[in-house]
């Protein structure tokens, strides 16, 4: 009840304005997230929803969050509250194997999130982590890919992709650790998503597992285990963790709903560029954003940070049709560090303007 009452009227209010039965608006504001038990905890201890709202009083937006837990449990409101609906996620699967048969095949769970809603971020649980194999990682990479091609189909719709998140230490070995950690960088790299404009990643498996360089590499960080014990050892990640993640999975998901790629006035629309990837993301200190052009022109490529704010111009000038990436250090136009968070890259080319978003980590 406490928890419902800080959101507020205004979120209230924007929730009336946007029934499940209803078809979507044509302004990408309803958002929707498909999960299990971590979902369940990142939403309920990182307060989620008061995070969106208080996006909302912020930049006048109505962003409105439904989530899908266990069948059982079903769909919830953007007040966080059990609406008696269930989806029907086939099977109540969320690994990739599951997540491959909701999209990929005609299913009442798949006409139901893509009728009644427009940014659909999903994930599956830790378990997923366990790749115990080379063969087991391929076969996920041919599902994701497939799983791909049906967003594809759907232009309407954008899609927040995340990795699943890490083990703990007691319940995985480091080889396949590793391996959890190759899928979910293999999710964030331009293979994945280079050319796939309604195609957003969050790398939720980095920002809770130890460094790739560390003796428990790739494993859940330690400030994030409920317990070292491997007697009682839970893969869930705890309250500090939620906490901590939660903003920047607020941060992924509104800026998949409020960048489209737009017209620019003035500018000829027959030419636009491919939408921009960052590798890696979150990423410490550099990373590099990529993208296409379909023919020769003038491009620009800034950095802002969320207020706005420009923070440095990367490319400004005339590039030839094809690929192209610049690195960002971190640095601002005086070359001094900027503090951890999340920036926006733009990139103005060929009559578009698109946008993604980073996450600096020091």
């Amino acid at each position: 009840m406490k928890r419902t009452l800080r959101l507020g009227l205004a979120l209230l209010t924007a929730w009336l304005a946007t029934v499940v039965a209803s078809p979507p608006a044509m302004a990408l504001d309803n958002l929707f997230f498909l999960h299990h038990s971590t979902g369940r905890n990142l939403l309920a201890q990182g307060d989620v929803r008061l995070l969106v709202n208080v996006s909302n009083t912020k930049s006048g937006t109505t962003f409105v969050l439904w989530d899908h837990d266990y069948n059982y449990l079903g769909l919830n409101n953007p007040l966080g509250l059990p609406t008696g609906r269930c989806y029907d996620i086939p099977n109540d699967n969320t690994d990739p194997v599951g997540l491959h048969e909701l999209w990929t095949t005609a299913n009442s769970a798949r006409d139901s999130i893509l009728a009644n809603h427009q940014v659909i971020a999903f994930k599956s649980c830790y378990p997923a982590s366990a790749i115990t194999s080379d063969e087991m990682l391929a076969q996920y990479k041919t599902w994701y890919l497939e799983i791909r091609d049906e967003f594809d189909r759907r232009p309407d719709h954008i899609f927040l992709a995340m990795s699943p998140p890490p083990l703990h230490p007691c319940h995985t070995v480091l080889v396949d650790a590793d391996r959890a950690r190759a899928f979910a960088d293999w999710l964030g790299s331009p293979a994945f998503l280079d050319g796939h404009p309604n195609l957003r990643y969050f790398d939720l498996f980095d920002a809770l597992a130890e460094p790739r360089d560390s003796l428990e590499r790739n494993t859940l960080r330690v400030a994030y285990r409920n317990t070292e014990d491997c007697l009682y050892a839970d893969s869930h990640p705890n309250t500090v963790a939620n906490v901590a993640v939660a903003p920047l999975f607020v941060d992924a998901l509104l800026a998949a709903a409020a960048v489209t790629v737009t017209a620019v006035p003035g500018a000829s629309p027959a030419a636009g560029a491919l939408f921009p990837s960052v590798h890696p993301n979150p990423f410490n200190p550099t990373t590099t954003i990529r993208f296409g052009l379909p023919a020769a022109g003038q491009v620009r490529l800034s950095v802002y940070d969320v207020t706005g704010r420009l923070i440095r111009t990367l490319i400004d000038g005339g590039l030839a049709e094809g690929p192209h990436e610049a690195v960002w250090d971190g640095r601002d136009a005086s070359g001094r560090g900027v503090g951890s968070g999340s920036y926006f890259a733009r990139l103005l080319a060929g009559g578009r303007r698109e946008t993604v978003w980073m996450c600096l980590v020091r």
